[in-house]
């Protein structure tokens, strides 16, 4: 704890918190738990942090602490580091401490500058401050937002300190000091959460790859980095389809395409023999060598391309949705031959086909996603329709095949995890969600799993179809659930990469980016290496490791 010099001062910020800080349950105002239970008592900082006398006491006692240590700068994490630090900044300069202080966002600003740190870090220490300190989580968002602008956090400082558990397992995996006024024994509240099971895993970033040119404003699903024989291979807003070397840590080569509405290749890419095919929002549809990235045929088949292509070798084509400007056919879904590029069939649409496609070999058919607000089904080498089943809205991911059980599950822009008979397309039953679905559904361990923009994972039994259970992730869930080394493992809007049991739906780990993350997670063959990338274009290299 921090020493204290005045303690009538001391003794009247205890006070003050226990008069405006501390909520307790009544039944005329319950406290409700992120989980949903019932809980007794409630730590609220804010109005303390807007209370002239309290925040006095507050910045008093920290340069008391920390005006030998100077120069330092001060950051924090909205909403409460805002008021915290600005104070912290004031008293510095009427004590005449030379200092430096920057915000940390939660999200990254999608508008402007698209900026996640407001001010300028120097090269001075920098302390965290914060009202509370529970699980840790909020810190770690802060030292990785931090650390991937290039310096590092030297510790926190925050005015109470649970103490809990999580808190403390964080504190021991980061090696991180949290200095604090209070623990919680002088505000007669106990802490009474549940001890949750040490975590099997934990995760180091190895390496990040960036390519300037980012456009935050969208928040989505872009292009999912492809893993083939230790090359990453990775489309980006700005035009550039880039090759890496994961052992290297290096970028191969890189492919430039021109942009069209800062939406320069969201089309993830597909491998075959030696090939890299992906489509851009340039209208054209790339084949390029995989080694060396020099086209084999481009095809200007369109106006724009976001959606990515399905490639089956059987047939040597490849599927894909495209966007036109045309009056009566603004979409189409087509096939393409491998080898030369060629247009083999094309099936209009009446709106924009971001969707893309899933084959299925039973029977030799491509099942798209439509814009037009219709799953179908088409004879993958005539293009015939086979069936079609309407839905609400628009659906913008591949759908998954469940071969084993004769189901394709769709999830839609209607907010509805849609599950269809794969033969005739006859709806077997539809989850509804409370947003927008954005991802492509897993299924595994006789379950499917579904991300929704409500901020939920989906998990329903893949044999009743009812569902199982609903997963708080705190932010939305556009990555596409992924089996990793027999895990569930998924990315947030919120920037976490969280690892699940498929049987128990317990936690076994986390890690924590600095942006959100809308694409699948990747690995390597053992699993010991994980590929994230952000909205931001950004590729994580993030070794996971065994507790």
């Amino acid at each position: 704890m921090l020493k204290i010099k005045c303690e009538d001062s001391y003794k009247k910020l205890i006070s003050l918190i226990n008069e405006e800080g501390i909520v307790r349950s009544s039944e005329e105002q319950p406290i409700v738990s992120p989980r949903g239970n019932k809980q007794q008592w409630l730590i609220d900082l804010r109005p303390i942090l807007l209370n002239v006398e309290a925040l006095n006491i507050i910045t008093d006692i920290f340069w008391d602490n920390y005006e030998d240590k100077s120069p330092i700068q001060i950051a924090g994490m909205e909403v409460a580091a805002v008021p915290l630090v600005t104070a912290l900044l004031m008293k510095a300069e009427q004590r005449g401490i030379e200092t430096n202080g920057f915000i940390i966002r939660k999200e990254r600003k999608t508008s402007g500058l698209g900026k996640v740190i407001e001010g300028n870090i120097t090269d001075a220490p920098i302390v965290l401050v914060d009202d509370i300190f529970n699980s840790g989580a909020s810190l770690e968002k802060a030292c990785v937002i931090v650390e991937q602008a290039g310096h590092t956090v030297d510790h926190a400082c925050v005015i109470i300190n649970y103490k809990t558990p999580t808190g403390q397992n964080w504190q021991e995996h980061r090696d991180f000091l949290v200095h604090e006024l209070f623990d919680l024994e002088p505000f007669d509240v106990v802490y009474g959460g549940s001890t949750l099971r040490p975590f099997e895993w934990r995760y180091n970033i190895q390496w990040r790859y960036y390519k300037k040119g980012a456009f935050p404003f969208h928040m989505v699903p872009k292009s999912t980095p492809l893993l083939v024989d230790g090359r990453i291979y990775m489309g980006t807003d700005c035009g550039h389809m880039v090759c890496l070397d994961v052992e290297k840590h290096e970028e191969v080569w890189s492919f430039d395409v021109e942009t069209h509405h800062n939406k320069g290749i969201w089309s993830s890419p597909a491998y075959h023999d030696g090939k890299i095919y992906f489509g851009a929002y340039n209208g054209k549809l790339y084949c390029l060598d995989a080694m060396t990235g020099i086209p084999y045929w481009t095809n200007s088949c369109c106006e724009f391309i976001g959606s990515s292509p399905l490639v089956v070798p059987k047939h040597n084509m490849l599927y894909v949705g495209l966007e036109h400007q045309r009056p009566r056919m603004m979409g189409s879904n087509a096939a393409f031959d491998l080898e030369t590029g060629e247009r083999v069939w094309e099936v209009g649409q009446k709106k924009y086909q971001h969707g893309s496609a899933a084959y299925y070999e039973e029977m030799d058919a491509v099942i798209f996603g439509n814009a037009d607000h219709d799953v179908s089904a088409y004879d993958a080498l005539s293009g015939k329709l086979i069936w079609k089943h309407d839905t609400i809205r628009s659906i913008k991911y591949p759908p998954t095949i469940d071969a084993e059980r004769g189901q394709v599950i769709a999830t839609s822009f209607d907010g509805n995890i849609y599950i269809l008979d794969i033969k005739t397309g006859e709806r077997k039953a539809a989850i509804q969600t409370h947003d927008i679905c954005y991802t492509t559904a897993l299924v595994t361990h006789g379950k499917i799993f579904a991300g929704s923009g409500d901020r939920h994972l989906y998990v329903i039994d893949a044999d009743t179809l009812e569902l199982i259970e609903k997963k708080d992730c705190y932010a939305k869930v556009y990555s596409s659930p992924r089996l990793i080394d027999g895990n569930i493992v998924f990315g947030t809007t919120g920037g976490r990469i969280a690892e699940l049991d498929p049987d128990t739906l317990e936690l076994l780990g986390y890690a924590q980016l600095p942006d959100a993350i809308t694409n699948a997670v990747s690995a390597n063959d053992d699993a010991s290496i994980l590929y994230a990338s952000t909205h931001m274009n950004e590729l994580y290299v993030i070794e996971r490791i065994p507790m």
